[in-house]
C-alpha cells in the first residue's frame, strides 16, 4: 500500500531481468496491468530502444554496483518524459546479486523549469536594460549586474562597480545608514530600503529611493539582492515645502480661539491648543478615537451617522452636539468639517467648532416662553398617551412571555423523554446496527436538539433561562468577537468598532451577551442585503458610558434610572417602519421570507437584556438604516464571578450508591430511572413529595442523593421536599432539575447559593457526569 501511494515507479527485477514486483505507478505509466507485468522481461515492457539505453546500467547493478542516471523514457500516450533512474542491487548472504530494486522518478517538470529559468534570466536582463530607473543584482562579492540606467547614472559598468566602488557615488552623509541597513539585511535575509543622495556622472546630486529584495538559491540560502532606485528628488523638495506649510498651519491653528482639528481614516491626527484646553486632554492624548468618548451618548449616534455618510461621499458635514468639558460640564458645540485633499486624493477632514451653549439655552428659553397653554396641554396628553402605550406594550410582552415560558416548560419535559430515549436506542444498537436505522435515529436526535434550541430561545424571551452572570469588560468582549463576526457576516460586510475609553464594567452572562450581539449583527446583515446595492454594507458596533434619567425611564416603560453601559449596533440597511419597530421584539414576528428566519433573534436579545436588568431600544427609519442600543447597568464594586466547575469528560458508573428520584411526569421519571440503573445505581422512585418522604423514612440503609424536579404536585415543591429531606438526613446531597428558571430555587435568572441544578432536557452523558461529580464531592 505504501509503494502504491508513492508518485514514483518502484519495481524489483531478478537476475534474469524479469519483473517480479511493480507498484501501481507502472500501470499509470505503461498502461499495463500489474499482474501482466510480473515475469515479463525488461525488453518486453520498455521496448528495444529504451532497453538498449539502460542495458549498460543493468549490467552494472547486476555486477553489484549501485547506479543512477537521467534518461528519456516512453510514456503510454506515445510521447517521452525525462526520468531519474536509480538501481540498487539485492545481495544474497554469499555476496551474489539476486536482482535489483528500481526507483524511477519523473523529472520532466524540473527539466522544463531549468529551461524556463534560462529564458527568464534572458527576459530579466532585457527588461532591466529597458527600465528607466537604475537596476542592479548583487552577490556575496558585490555587484554582478547593472542595467543601462545605472551605467548612465554612475558612468561605470558592472565590472568597474565590483567591490566597494559603488559606495563612492553615495553622499557621505547618507552612506553610513545605507551600509548599516545592508548589513542587517544580509544578517536576517530580509529586504531593505532607504533614501539617499547619489552623485551622477556629471557631479549632480539626485535623491533616490532604493529598494532591495533578497534572492535565494535552491537550498533557500541567501545569495544576494536585486535592487532598484527611483528618482524622488522632486518629491523630497515637495516634502520640505509641505513641512514648512504644516508648520505655518499649526502656528495659525494654535493661535485660534476656537477648537480646530484635522482627521484621517484612524481619527484625529492634529488638535490645536483650544481643543486641548476645552477637553483637558493634551494634544497627544486626543490622537485617534478618544474624542468619541467626550460626546454625550444621546448625540453620539447622529454625529457618527453624519460623519460616516459624509466620509463615504467625500462631502462637507456639520453637526451640533454636547461635549464634556474638562470640568465635567456638557457644552453645545457647533462643528463644521470640510474634506481635505493630499497627494493621494482624499485624506480626511479639517474641523472647527464654536461654543453655542448660551445661544441654545436662549433659544430654548424663548421657545418655552412662546409656547401656548394649548401646546402644553397637547404635550401633556401626548406624554400620557405615550406612557399608556408603553404600559400596554410592556403588559403585552409580559403576557406573551408567560405564555411562551409555560410552553417551553412543557416542551422541555417532552424533549427530555424524546431525546433521552433516542440516545438510549442509539447506545443499545451501537455502531454496528443497521445503517438505515442509525441514520433515522441520528436525524431524530438532530430534530430534538433543534427543538431544544428553539425552546431555549423561548425561555430567553420569557426571562426564564438560568444565567451565569460575571463581571465583563464590554470592550474586550466586542473585540474578542471580531473573528466570529467577520466569519458570520461574510467579506461583503465591513465591521467597524468604536470603543469608548474608560468604559465601566457590567455584570451579565458573557455567552448570552455575545449571542445577543451576534443576533443583532445577523439581522443588520440581512437588512443591508435587502438594499439595492446587493448585500454589501457597513456594520458599526460602539460602546459608551451613559446615564438614563427619570424622564427617559418614564418614557420607556419604567426602566430604572441610573448609570449604564450602552452597546450600539448600527447598520446602513433598509431600515424599519414605526409599525415594524413596535412589534420587533415579539416572538415569531419577522419581515423575512418564509423559511429564512424564526423571528426569535430580537426576542431572545430582548429577554436576556431585560432579565439582566437592562433595556433594549431600536432607532430606525425606512431607508436610513437601524441602530439597536443595549443598555446594561454599571457594575459597582469588585464582585468576582464564580468559576465553572469542571465536568468529567467520560461519565463514571456507580460505586454502590442509592439515589431517590422524585418526578411527577411519568415518562421523564421512567427515562431518568432507566439511565441511573443502567449506570449501576440503586434507584428509588416517587411521583410526588409526600411519596418521596415516605420512601426516605422507610429506607434503612444509606441514601446518597435526592434527584428531584422543582415543580411538583400535592402542594409540596421540590424546594420544600429538599428542606424536609435534609431535616431527616442532614448529609443527604440534593440535585434539582427543572424545565424553566422561574422557580423557587432560581431568582432573577440566578441559582440560590448552594443549589445544584441540571436543566431539562438533559442527556445521558450530562446526567451521568453531574451525578458522579456530586457524589464524589466532599
Amino acid at each position: 500500500l505504501v509503494a502504491d501511494s508513492l508518485p514514483v515507479l518502484i519495481s524489483y527485477v531478478d537476475a534474469d531481468r524479469r519483473y517480479r514486483f511493480n507498484n501501481k505507478a507502472y500501470e499509470d505509466w505503461f498502461g499495463h496491468k500489474r499482474k501482466a507485468l510480473s515475469g515479463k522481461h525488461l525488453r518486453d515492457v520498455l521496448g528495444d530502444a529504451a532497453y538498449d539505453a539502460i542495458n549498460p546500467m543493468v549490467d552494472k547493478v547486476l555486477a553489484g554496483e549501485r547506479v543512477s542516471a537521467e534518461r528519456e523514457v516512453g510514456y503510454k500516450d506515445g510521447g517521452t518524459r525525462f526520468v531519474h533512474i536509480e538501481y540498487m542491487p539485492d545481495r544474497r548472504d554469499d555476496g551474489s546479486v539476486a536482482g535489483f530494486y528500481a526507483l524511477v522518478r519523473d523529472i520532466s517538470e524540473s527539466k522544463r523549469a531549468e529551461a524556463e529559468l534560462r529564458e527568464s534570466e534572458a527576459r530579466f536582463r532585457a527588461m532591466a536594460d529597458s527600465a528607466p530607473s537604475p537596476v542592479w543584482v548583487t552577490n556575496e562579492s558585490g555587484i554582478e549586474f547593472v542595467n543601462k540606467a545605472y551605467v548612465e547614472l554612475a558612468g561605470l559598468d558592472a565590472e568597474a562597480l565590483t567591490g566597494g566602488k559603488w559606495m563612492e557615488i553615495i553622499h557621505p552623509d547618507d552612506l553610513a545608514e545605507a551600509l548599516a541597513l545592508r548589513a542587517r539585511a544580509w544578517a536576517t535575509g530580509q529586504g531593505y530600503g532607504y533614501d539617499a543622495r547619489f552623485y551622477r556622472a556629471n557631479g549632480e546630486q539626485k535623491w533616490l529611493k532604493v529598494s532591495c529584495g533578497p534572492r535565494f538559491d535552491a537550498s533557500n540560502r541567501l545569495i544576494g539582492y536585486v535592487g532598484m532606485a527611483l528618482d524622488v528628488t522632486e518629491a523630497k523638495r515637495a516634502e520640505a515645502e509641505l513641512r514648512e506649510s504644516e508648520a505655518r498651519f499649526r502656528a495659525m491653528a494654535d493661535n485660534a480661539p476656537s477648537p480646530v482639528w484635522v482627521t484621517n481614516a484612524d481619527g484625529i491626527e492634529f488638535a490645536n491648543r483650544a481643543l486641548a484646553e476645552f477637553t483637558g486632554i493634551d494634544v497627544g492624548g486626543l490622537i485617534g478615537g478618544v474624542w468619541m468618548s467626550l460626546i454625550h451618548p444621546d448625540d453620539l449616534a447622529i454625529v457618527h451617522e453624519r460623519r460616516s455618510h459624509a466620509w463615504d461621499a467625500r462631502k462637507p458635514y456639520e453637526f451640533e452636539a454636547r461635549f464634556r468639558r474638562h470640568d465635567g460640564e456638557w457644552r453645545w458645540l457647533s462643528a463644521s468639517c470640510n474634506p481635505r485633499e493630499g497627494p493621494g486624493g482624499f485624506q480626511g477632514y479639517v474641523g472647527m467648532a464654536l461654543d453655542v451653549t448660551e445661544s441654545r439655552r436662549a433659544q430654548e428659553a424663548l421657545r418655552e416662553l412662546n409656547q401656548s397653554l394649548e401646546a402644553r396641554v397637547d404635550a401633556a396628553i401626548a406624554e400620557r398617551e405615550r406612557a399608556e402605550e408603553a404600559l400596554r406594550q410592556s403588559q403585552k410582552m409580559e403576557a406573551v412571555g408567560q405564555l411562551t415560558g409555560g410552553i417551553a416548560h412543557d416542551f422541555n419535559n417532552l424533549l427530555t423523554v424524546i431525546a433521552g430515549n433516542i440516545d438510549i436506542a442509539r447506545r443499545h444498537i451501537g455502531d454496528e446496527g443497521e445503517a438505515r436505522l442509525l441514520r433515522a435515529l441520528g436525524n431524530a436526535q438532530v430534530g430534538a436538539e433543534r427543538a431544544a434550541m428553539l425552546t431555549q430561545r423561548l425561555l430567553a424571551f420569557s426571562r426564564r433561562q438560568p444565567l451565569n452572570p460575571r463581571p465583563i469588560d464590554a470592550n474586550k468582549l466586542v473585540t474578542g468577537m471580531s473573528e466570529l463576526l467577520h466569519r458570520t457576516l461574510g467579506e461583503t460586510i465591513k465591521v467597524e468598532t468604536v470603543l469608548a475609553a474608560g468604559l465601566w464594567r457590567i455584570e451579565a452572562d458573557p455567552n448570552q451577551l455575545e449571542n445577543a450581539i451576534l443576533n443583532l449583527a445577523v439581522n443588520a446583515r440581512d437588512a443591508m442585503a435587502a438594499n439595492e446595492s446587493g448585500g454589501g454594507g457597513k456594520l458599526t458596533i460602539e460602546t459608551a458610558n451613559t446615564h438614563l434619567d427619570r424622564d427617559y425611564a418614564r418614557r420607556n416603560g419604567g426602566v430604572p434610572a441610573g448609570q449604564y453601559v450602552v452597546i450600539c449596533v448600527s447598520d446602513i440597511g433598509c431600515g424599519m417602519s414605526a409599525e415594524t419597530v413596535a412589534r420587533a421584539f415579539e416572538p415569531f414576528f419577522t419581515t423575512k421570507d418564509v423559511g429564512k428566519g424564526t423571528g426569535l433573534g430580537l426576542s431572545m436579545a430582548y429577554g436576556f437584556v431585560r432579565q439582566s436588568g437592562g433595556h433594549l431600544k431600536i432607532y430606525s427609519e425606512e431607508g436610513e438604516g437601524t441602530t439597536v442600543r443595549i443598555y446594561l447597568p454599571r457594575l459597582l464594586g469588585e464582585e468576582q464571578g464564580a468559576e465553572d466547575q469542571p465536568v468529567p469528560a467520560v461519565p463514571e458508573r456507580s460505586r454502590d450508591e442509592t439515589i431517590l428520584v422524585c418526578e411527577d411526569d411519568d415518562d421523564v421519571r421512567a427515562y431518568t430511572v432507566e439511565v441511573l440503573r443502567e449506570l449501576g445505581y440503586r434507584v428509588l422512585e416517587a411521583h410526588d413529595g409526600p411519596s418521596a418522604l415516605r420512601l426516605l423514612e422507610r429506607q434503612e440503609g444509606t441514601l446518597d442523593l435526592l434527584f428531584t424536579d422543582v415543580v411538583l404536585p400535592s402542594g409540596m415543591t421540590g424546594d420544600v421536599l429538599a428542606r424536609e429531606a435534609r431535616a431527616r438526613r442532614p448529609e443527604l446531597k440534593i440535585l434539582f432539575t427543572t424545565g424553566y428558571a422561574r422557580d423557587a430555587i432560581v431568582h432573577h435568572g440566578r441559582l440560590d447559593p448552594g443549589v445544584e441544578l441540571i436543566t431539562k432536557p438533559f442527556a445521558y452523558a450530562d446526567l451521568a457526569a453531574r451525578v458522579r461529580d456530586m457524589l464524589d464531592r466532599d
